[in-house]
């Protein structure tokens, strides 16, 4: 699978004396690019989300072997825009 990213950040300077105060936007994943990661395996949980799904209507056995596996897909988008200030002196 590949995995393609590309991050883009845009920064302000402003210099004083004694001071530089530095302000910057920076996003990651800016193009939208969808990257496949490995599926995960999670067990069903109930409608109220107070438990799982199991096979014969029990509660989850410790080792799982009654519990109703589910599949979910892992291509979302991530997009993270950072907003941040560098104060130096």
């Amino acid at each position: 699978t590949n995995f393609n990213s590309s991050d883009v950040r845009i920064d302000k300077k402003w210099y004083y004396k004694r001071v530089t105060l530095d302000l910057f936007l920076d996003v990651t994943n800016w193009y939208l690019a969808r990257n496949q990661a490995p599926p995960t395996y999670v067990f069903a949980r109930t409608p109220d989300n107070s438990g799982f799904l199991t096979t014969d209507g029990q509660p989850i056995r410790p080792n799982g072997s009654n519990a109703i596996p589910t599949f979910l897909a892992n291509n979302d988008l991530n997009v993270t825009p950072t907003f941040g200030f560098i104060v130096e002196f």
